[in-house]
């Protein structure tokens, strides 16, 4: 049986941890940090086998993972701490000799953990270069991970795939451009990357309810012709965008050809059923086997049924690929479609 440290959007663990629970038998749960980290167990589940049914059908609301290797009493003193830190590193010879290892320092507010995220990772690099691996920021063949509670101290050396997330806890993050319209942009750049779904592999997008332009603007960097609908203008920086057709109306307003778009994005902060009935009436719009990047918003006290009521509206019409609570969402879930 392995314990991992897991990590949820903040609010979310209780749901994370009540999926889990459904779909590992025997699993134990421990709330660590509040409402976004915890601690659950394999079960009586082979660990391999679990590991590649959580990659193949991802929760919808637990973020990150990463095995406890070794587990110490929280220290503030930095050289025993120090030490700690670096004794664990030394049992890593075999996994980083000739890797590429990202070193991941995370800690609950108001640990005693006596290192920020840069300092602890300092003093772990001295170890895996003497080793033979080579510390890297991203792409890296092992992760190692390090979180700080506010009593125990966790370590878990794994593979990027087994983590779900590459990124420390989950936490993607974007450059910030001075000249972002929105930060709603980065739920779509993030939802890129959790879907596989490169953006530039289409060419003509649908964005509902677009206004002031966040996911608009990332469509258009990416060479997509884009109808924008919303009543609300457009950020003046788009205005006289070549490949942009902005229709000042509701997307309940408006109809197309069949077949006019083979991408359709939807951001809108409206009902979540009355969004998905204006989706699904637009539905032919796409074309065969054309996607749907889609915000539900959790408006109501249950989640799960929520979604589960929106996957059986969105169910009519399109094919569900994936539903993922993404860092950039708040409360709310993104869900990648594809046209029946």
């Amino acid at each position: 049986m392995i314990t991992y440290v897991a990590t949820a959007n903040p609010g979310f663990a209780p749901y994370a941890m009540e999926e889990l629970r459904r779909r590992i038998r025997g699993t134990k749960v421990s709330g660590l940090a509040p409402g976004e980290t915890f601690s659950f167990t394999t079960g009586d589940f082979d660990p391999e086998q679990l590991l590649k049914d959580l990659r193949r059908d991802e929760p919808i609301f637990l973020r990150h993972m990463f095995p406890i290797e070794a587990e110490y009493d929280v220290m503030n003193n930095p050289d025993e701490t120090a030490a700690t830190l670096r004794e664990y590193a030394e049992t890593l010879n075999d996994r980083v000799k000739g890797k590429k290892i990202a070193i991941q320092v995370r800690k609950e507010q108001g640990s005693p953990f006596p290192f920020a995220s840069a300092e602890g990772r300092d003093v772990i690099v001295p170890v895996i270069e003497r080793l033979g691996g080579e510390p890297a920021a991203r792409d890296a063949d092992w992760i190692l991970s390090v979180y700080a509670s506010k009593k125990k101290l966790y370590l878990g050396c794994s593979l990027p795939r087994d983590n779900l997330s590459d990124w420390p806890g989950g936490a993607v993050r974007f450059r910030k451009d001075e000249e972002l319209i929105s930060r709603a942009a980065f739920k779509l750049l993030e939802a890129e990357r959790a879907f596989k779904l490169p953006l530039d592999r289409f060419s003509n997008a649908l964005d509902l309810g677009a206004a002031p332009g966040g996911w608009t603007s990332v469509l258009l960097e990416r060479g997509l012709k884009v109808t924008a609908v919303d009543p609300a203008e457009m950020d003046p920086s788009l205005e006289l965008h070549p490949r942009l057709r902005h229709i000042r109306s509701n997307a309940a307003d408006v109809s197309f050809a069949p077949g006019s778009f083979d991408l359709l994005v939807c951001d809108m902060s409206w009902d979540p059923h009355h969004t998905a009935r204006i989706v699904s009436e637009l539905a032919p719009v796409l074309s065969a086997g054309g996607s749907g990047i889609i915000t539900l918003k959790l408006m109501y006290r249950k989640p799960f049924q929520s979604i589960n009521d929106l996957m059986e509206d969105y169910g009519h019409e399109f094919d569900i690929r994936k539903v993922k609570q993404l860092f950039h969402n708040r409360e709310e879930v993104t869900m990648w479609v594809k046209r029946k």
